[in-house]
């Protein structure tokens, strides 16, 4: 005989049973492929923190089926893919030592305070549940850093050493690639070929210094694109929800208060006397401008659906080709524009 649940238990399986599982894999499994194959391509992966992706994408759908266990879901289910993050926690696939247990240190961590967010938050959608989870675990592994005997200087230093070599390793396989394109009859002698290369060049070398700089940002979007696929992954392998289904592209939004940092860190970029502060503003505007290109990718993926306007997706392109600044750039201020004009709200109505 099977034990009868605790009122909780009995009150989160009725609540939890019922919905069938998510459907549409195809988008799904395409975005973790390229989330795992985009930590291995030049350039890039000096940027990224963490170069085993499913170290971080495992722990947490170990600890979405815990808390679906919880919630009055398989336990099989549980016990299986904790055994899965348990075990790709404990057996880095690549890395030295240091590097390595720092990778695992925050996967458990990010994994730990996911869960405590999924029990206790009354909210069941993704983005503020998973945002509570990050800023969590980047408390709790700030105070791990300045409470070890060995300070900060050490997490410095294995980080410094672990993007020197990245670093190293770009400009090696820059090299090798520079040497092809000169080798073209023509590219040697080309004055703007040769700036462009030796532009590329410098890029590269500064990868490892511009990595450092923007560590908490990258660690936190790479954190947040892990816990969507775990989130996803779960909803499409089980039956017991932890919260909502995550909306399409086109849906996608947040709450109009989050421009605030985005203003905070160009007011600590740009304005003088706030040198101290210039990181700081740098990582709140890559990670808030991040969120805020998404949502702007979103208005344009809501007006170019067949339902809407074709003018609203001509309007589109042709704001990503005058404002000449690059995609996401401009796609950050349609974001942000977003907040205060609600154009698809708007246009609904309209309609």
């Amino acid at each position: 005989m099977t034990a009868a649940p605790t009122p909780a238990r009995a009150s989160d399986a009725a609540a939890a049973s019922g919905p069938a599982r998510e459907s549409g894999w195809f988008g799904l499994l395409a975005a973790g492929i390229a989330f795992v194959l985009l930590a291995e391509f030049p350039m890039v992966r000096a940027l990224v923190p963490v170069r085993e992706p499913l170290q971080l994408i495992v722990p947490a759908l170990g600890a979405c089926a815990v808390v679906g266990w919880w919630r009055g879901g398989s336990a099989a289910l549980a016990l299986l893919w904790g055994g899965f993050a348990a075990v790709r926690l404990w057996l880095p696939l690549s890395g030295d030592a240091n590097s390595a247990v720092l990778a695992a240190g925050w996967a458990a961590l990010l994994a730990g305070c996911f869960g405590v967010a999924l029990l206790v938050s009354r909210r069941k959608r993704f983005l503020p549940v998973a945002g509570a989870a990050i800023g969590g675990a980047l408390c709790l592994a700030t105070l791990v850093v300045v409470v070890r005997p060995a300070g900060p200087g050490a997490l410095e230093r294995v980080v410094g050493r672990t993007l020197a070599q990245r670093g190293a390793d770009d400009q090696a396989a820059w090299q090798v690639a520079r040497s092809r394109m000169e080798a073209q009859r023509g590219v040697a002698s080309d004055s703007a070929t040769r700036a462009f290369l030796d532009a590329t060049e410098a890029s590269v070398a500064a990868l490892p210094r511009t990595a450092r700089t923007v560590l908490p940002a990258t660690l936190a979007l790479q954190s947040l694109a892990a816990l969507a696929l775990a989130w996803g992954f779960w909803h499409r392998i089980s039956r017991t929800r932890v919260g909502e289904a995550l909306a399409p592209l086109r849906e996608f939004r947040f709450n109009d208060q989050l421009v605030w940092a985005v203003i905070a860190g160009l007011a600590l970029v740009l304005l003088p006397g706030a040198e101290g502060f210039r990181g700081v503003g740098a990582n709140l505007l890559l990670f808030f401008g991040t969120l805020y290109a998404l949502r702007g990718a979103g208005v344009l993926a809501w007006f170019v659906t067949p339902s809407r306007a074709l003018v609203g997706g001509l309007a589109g392109v042709a704001l990503l080709l005058l404002l000449r600044l690059g995609a996401v750039v401009a796609l950050g201020i349609v974001g942000i524009g977003d907040t205060w004009a609600d154009w698809r709200r708007r246009a609904a109505r309209q309609a």
